[in-house]
């Protein structure tokens, strides 16, 4: 489980333009980076194509995944967007969350959030900009 995670403003840029890019339906992607140094974003397409669910488009998931393998980074989160809320995970989240050691990165309209997702339910972890890294 992630302690933290940092990211440089550029990758919050990033993040927050395709989730409004995306409005009003849900976005997603993954963050890849090493330890707890995110440093890059890759978008995947929804393919519910939904306000309120996803479901990565399986090919653009494994691409992203070849990439990250290629590239020698890991997985660090699972990145979706909440267009209406809440800004935690919802019931949804909890039950289908299957990375262990990777956090869930949920974006809103009014915050990005970063979660550790046990068998007990959720809990918050610092995300942290690190600006000095652009």
């Amino acid at each position: 489980m992630l302690e933290k995670l940092i990211f440089t403003d550029d990758l919050v840029v990033q993040v927050g333009g395709h989730a409004r890019t995306c409005l009003p339906q849900e976005a997603c992607g993954l963050l890849a980076g090493n330890g707890v140094h995110a440093t890059t974003f890759l978008p995947v397409k929804n393919e519910l194509g939904s306000p309120t669910a996803f479901r990565m488009d399986a090919q653009e998931q494994l691409n992203a995944f070849l990439w990250m393998e290629e590239q020698a980074l890991d997985l660090l989160a699972i990145f979706h967007s909440h267009p209406n809320g809440p800004q935690i995970p919802s019931a949804t989240d909890l039950a289908e969350f299957s990375y262990p050691y990777v956090a869930c990165l949920i974006w809103t309209p009014f915050s990005l959030r970063a979660f550790n997702i046990t068998a007990n339910g959720f809990d918050e972890i610092p995300l942290m900009i690190d600006s000095a890294s652009i």
